[in-house]
């Protein structure tokens, strides 16, 4: 068996970030895995690789968006038909996941869970993502570390190996926030009175109900059988999480209906580098203009084009205006068309 981690190289971070998870794949004391650089700047593979401090040496390739996409300097990206393209040319393993450039793994990630995804055949199986809320200069000294001992060792004296769950969004567990505190306490009941999956013999903890989580590894033939990455649909700006909104999407009760679902991967960590956000198809001027320009009959462009006109209009604030090319009322946005297309393929069963 091996795996595929799909890695996207987004234009927003500096390209410092890539350096730890390269580091971490590098020094992994298992090399049953290859990797897809998902490239998503105008950056040459060349000038990529020169701009990092530590280069793969590991199997990799790596794959652009075309030109024409780009408005400025930002690129329409579609990480669902991306997925679906290499499916289709058989380009990733028996399981794969996708991943952000700002996330890295402990170096022994693979040797624990390919086992895990042997014994237990699972279809779909969250990585463990931790909210370790280190920057990236508190991680960077860990290019220096040469063995996997010396890796593991860093992590431990930064102190996040026990870092909660991505799915505890404060570190304050009771907070004023009603909508956190809901969370976080249905998230400590689902997973067993803790704030992270405790590590157990089989590899892995099914909590009632699902957790958010936006790391898994997917069989390929059941993306192939489901239709999972949405082949003949384009979800512009999607992320591939499992989708879970109530009132919008509930993939992951459909999901119970044909698979063993939720499974949290429990021996191993991915961690998370903290960073800025910047959402460049409302807020920089070249892409917003381009937008607004470009003739389309796509229902997530659209909706991305009237999110434009209503933020830049002062009608809508910039947070509403990324939740309405997200979800709206007329069901065009990229979680209301998510949720509607998944369940056509998981009834349909292809």
């Amino acid at each position: 068996m091996k795996l595929t981690f799909i890695i996207t190289i987004d234009p927003i971070k500096d390209i410092s970030y890539l350096n730890i998870m390269v580091h971490s794949l590098n020094l992994q004391t298992c090399r049953d895995f290859n990797v897809v650089f998902y490239n998503q700047t105008r950056m040459s593979e060349a000038e990529i690789m020169e701009n990092l401090a530590v280069n793969p040496n590991f199997e990799y390739r790596l794959c652009d968006i075309e030109k024409d996409m780009f408005l400025g300097k930002y690129p329409i990206w579609d990480l669902y038909a991306f997925h679906s393209y290499l499916i289709e040319n058989d380009y990733v393993e028996d399981y794969f996941m996708s991943l952000h450039m700002e996330e890295f793994l402990d170096v022994d990630y693979v040797e624990h869970i390919l086992p895990v995804l042997e014994r237990q055949n699972l279809d779909i199986l969250f990585g463990n993502l931790t909210r370790s809320r280190i920057e990236y200069d508190d991680i960077a000294p860990i290019l220096a570390a040469n063995d996997h001992k010396d890796y593991d060792h860093f992590i431990d004296q930064l102190g996040i190996k026990d870092a909660h769950h991505w799915s505890f969004f404060s570190e304050k567990f009771f907070t004023d926030n009603r909508g956190v505190l809901r969370e976080n306490l249905m998230n400590f009941w689902g997973f067993g009175l803790r704030r992270k999956p405790k590590p157990n013999a089989r590899g892995y903890v099914k909590p009632p109900w699902y957790v958010a989580e936006d790391v898994f590894f997917m069989k390929k033939e059941f993306a192939r059988q489901y239709n999972w990455f949405l082949s003949g649909h384009h979800m512009y700006f999607e992320d591939v999480h499992i989708c879970e909104i109530p009132g919008v999407c509930h993939l992951g009760r459909e999901l119970k209906k044909v698979t063993k679902f939720p499974a949290y991967f429990n021996l191993r960590n991915i961690y998370h580098i903290s960073h800025s956000r910047f959402y460049f198809q409302l807020q920089d001027e070249d892409f917003t203009s381009g937008m607004q320009n470009l003739e389309t009959d796509d229902p997530i462009l659209l909706a991305l084009k009237e999110a434009i006109n209503q933020y830049k209009s002062g009608e809508m604030t910039m947070w509403q205006a990324l939740n309405y090319s997200r979800r709206n009322p007329l069901g065009t946005g990229t979680q209301n068309l998510n949720y509607k297309y998944h369940l056509k393929y998981l009834h349909n069963g292809k």
